[in-house]
């Protein structure tokens, strides 16, 4: 069967990402080939429940090598073990990618990851992109909150679980990460609070919404007002005009 998927540079991708670079440059020969994810004489379609690289057995492709992370992801709330039917959840490739895979820290993946848990978590992510932290970010820079400095990379919980990294018991050690200074008062910033959202942000909608009223009403009557006072104006400064016109010089007087 002829591969008919959309990625094409494959080879080359492969050779630039951190596997190929590890294989390639630093001659590390346990790091992950091809045959290491698809098998070698057992390659089958990614769409067959079978094959290495079907979306539920990713992870376990992935813990041959990465046994550690592979037992966080299957204890967090995106683990695969109990997909049920038609229902979607994120695999190691769809943050990390399968041929381009870049190291964590760099600035190109943290740059990106916020729009990568924004394909499943939409209006989550619009939030964000409205708080400081998402607005920086939109700017480029890399060392404010990304959603995994906060709800983690692949051992996320439901905050309601205690071993959430946004748990009542660990939230302020979570926000103590980058404000060393953090206390229970300070980690109840409402991270994803928007002003969009009348239910369940009620005072930023109307305090948002009152301002910007408030705004617009002062400069639609400053406008008005301009726009009538401004003939009268022009008025005015004609009348001067011809006022100082009809007056006689200075030279007049001894003429006559």
């Amino acid at each position: 069967m002829r591969y008919t998927g959309v990625e094409h540079n494959i080879i080359n991708n492969y050779q630039e990402s951190i596997h190929g670079k590890g294989l390639l440059k630093s001659g590390l020969t346990v790091t992950a080939t091809c045959t290491d994810c698809h098998t070698a004489h057992g390659v089958l379609p990614i769409s067959s429940p079978e094959s290495s690289v079907n979306p539920k057995n990713v992870p376990a492709t992935c813990g041959r090598c990465h046994h550690g992370i592979e037992q966080q992801f299957e204890a967090s709330v995106h683990s695969t073990a109990e997909l049920k039917p038609g229902q979607k959840l994120p695999v190691c490739n769809d943050c990390h990618s399968s041929h381009t895979i870049r190291r964590a820290d760099s600035e190109g993946f943290k740059l990106t990851i916020m729009t990568q848990c924004g394909r499943c978590h939409e209006e989550i992510a619009k939030t964000y992109f409205d708080t400081y932290h998402g607005k920086v970010s939109q700017l480029g820079y890399t060392k404010t909150a990304k959603c995994y400095d906060c709800h983690g990379a692949h051992d996320i919980q439901k905050v309601t679980d205690p071993r959430s990294h946004l748990s009542r018991e660990n939230v302020v050690q979570t926000c103590q990460k980058c404000h060393v200074n953090a206390t229970r008062q300070f980690a109840g910033y409402l991270t994803h609070a928007t002003h969009h959202d009348p239910q369940k942000y009620p005072f930023l909608f109307y305090t948002f919404w009152g301002m910007t009223t408030l705004l617009v009403v002062t400069f639609v009557m400053s406008g008005v007002h301009t726009a009538l006072w401004l003939p009268r104006a022009l008025q005015m400064r004609r009348k001067r005009k011809e006022g100082e016109a009809k007056k006689p010089g200075p030279d007049s007087s001894k003429e006559t």
